[in-house]
This record gives C-alpha cells, structure tokens and sequence, in this order.
C-alpha cells in the first residue's frame, strides 16, 4: 500500500486490511515521504503484521517497486491508500490461485463510491485470457486495488516501469498475462472511492496519453499486428459503436481478431454484441 499525504483515508484503508478474515499476511506501507499526518496515524497501529516503508517522496511507481522488493511473501496482495477491501477478500483470492497452479494473479471486481460514482458505467468484467488480452489493447479492464499476483513472476517481467508512471499497472498486465493464467472473481472484493485528490485524476491526460501508447503496445504482442495496424485496431477499439463504419469493423473482424493470440467463447459473444449494435443500433 502506497501512500504520500493520505491522512483522510489512510486509516480506513489499513483497517480493512487487517479487519481480513485470512490472517496470514504481512501489510506493507510504503509512506512515500508523507508530510501530513499520515505517519502519525500509521504509528498508532500495534498490529505486528504492519509494517511501514518510510521514503523520500519519488512517487509512486518507486514506491510500489520498494514494497514490492522488500516483501517476504511469494504473493502480492495490493491496495491503494484511498480504498476498501471487504473482509473476506484474501480468503477468496488465496482459495482461488491455490486451486490453479497456472494462475500468476488474480483479480476481482470493485464497487465504486465517493465523488461521481453514480456515473461509472460498468463494462463487462473479463473472465477469460482472450478477452483480458483484447481488453488491454485498447483499456485497463482491471482494477490495480483488487490485484493478488505472484512476486516472482512480477519481477521476473520487470516490476512497474518509471516511464509508465500513472499507468504503470496497465503495462504490467499485459506482461504477466503472457506468463500464466487470470484468475477473474466476479464478486465486488474492493471498494473503489472516487475523489477529487486522487492520483488517477491528478493526472487523467498524462494517464489517457500512456494508456494509448500501451494499448497500441499490446494490440502488436496480441493480434500479431504491424505498428500502423495496431494503431488502427485501437482506434476502432477505443471509439463508440456508433462511431465505427462497417467497413473498418469487418477488417477488424477479418483481419485481426482470428489473430488474437488466445480465443474464447467469452471473447466472440463480445465481437458478435458489438457487431448487432453496429447493424441494427444506428
């Protein structure tokens, strides 16, 4: 768990954690060079299993590659210092990667509250490897706070990118997706708070800029596409349904989703959705 000047919710989020109902872990907070009360309240905890990272402020992706180094588990658990885990979170997401030996992280949904909730649209939670992948060629479909990952394998393909700081997570999915399994729970473990302070809308055009270059990324790696291609395929992926014309569709239906490295029953009822509103929704 990160944080930098997180006094308002620092205390909710820590106590969540240690409210689980799986008892056997370590919480580290990385305090990146807080300079309200935050490490205040951290001292206040007695809980042994609290461990606290104290920084100079370098931001957050030196912070989350700190925890991650100095972490004595073989599984990361993450949290963002605004959020919520409901009590029974690590209990499911142990259970699951314990049953799938393949599985390098798993993640669940997230409910959203605070500051324009109300106008969060739900897209279609990915369940399987094939839509996660088509997924990240043109979005970030998992929420970094609901994320259970193997450390090993996260270092092993680089940990969070300095130059991809405000999407750093986003680069890392499509890096450890081609490692191992997702394991997708579709029970809202996390509660997601929308604020006006936080880090992601700090920083929404840096953040929209990266994504782009990411997904384009991982158009390339996924459907097996030149660069020019690539961004084609995002762009059509990015613009609503109404938007698109017939005729760049079926080159994306044609040429590059029967690329997608890994197909799924999952991933063409979506094709065929967003093919039935393209034909009788405009």
């Amino acid at each position: 768990m990160p944080v930098w000047n997180g006094a308002d919710f620092i205390a909710a989020a820590v106590n969540s954690v240690l409210a689980q109902t799986f008892t056997n872990f370590e919480l580290l907070v990385v305090d990146d060079g807080s300079t309200d009360r935050t490490p205040e309240i951290l001292r206040s905890y007695s809980d042994p299993r609290l461990r606290v990272l104290r920084l100079d402020h370098a931001g957050i992706v030196v912070a989350l590659n700190h925890g991650l180094s100095q972490a004595r588990a073989a599984w990361i658990a993450r949290l963002d210092a605004d959020d919520i885990s409901e009590p029974r979170r690590l209990e499911w997401q142990w259970q699951a990667v314990s049953r799938n030996p393949q599985a390098v992280l798993c993640h669940t949904a997230a409910a959203y509250f605070g500051d324009g909730s109300t106008l969060v649209g739900a897209a279609r939670f990915p369940r399987s490897r094939s839509f996660t992948a088509l997924r990240l060629c043109h979005q970030c479909p998992i929420v970094h706070s609901t994320v259970l990952f193997k450390k090993a394998t996260a270092l092993a393909v680089g940990g969070y990118l300095p130059e991809e700081r405000h999407a750093e997570d986003f680069s890392l999915w499509g890096r450890l997706l081609e490692q191992g399994e997702f394991v997708a729970l579709p029970d809202k473990l996390v509660r997601f708070r929308l604020h006006n302070q936080s880090v992601s809308q700090k920083n929404l055009e840096v953040q929209r800029d990266l994504a782009r270059k990411i997904g384009i990324r991982h158009c390339q790696k996924f459907m097996n596409l030149n660069e020019a291609e690539a961004i084609r395929a995002n762009a059509l992926l990015l613009a609503a349904s109404r938007d698109r014309s017939w005729r760049e569709w079926w080159w994306f239906l044609t040429v590059c989703a029967p690329q997608l490295r890994w197909q799924s029953v999952e991933t063409m009822s979506w094709l065929i959705w967003q093919t039935g509103k393209l034909i009788f929704c405009r």
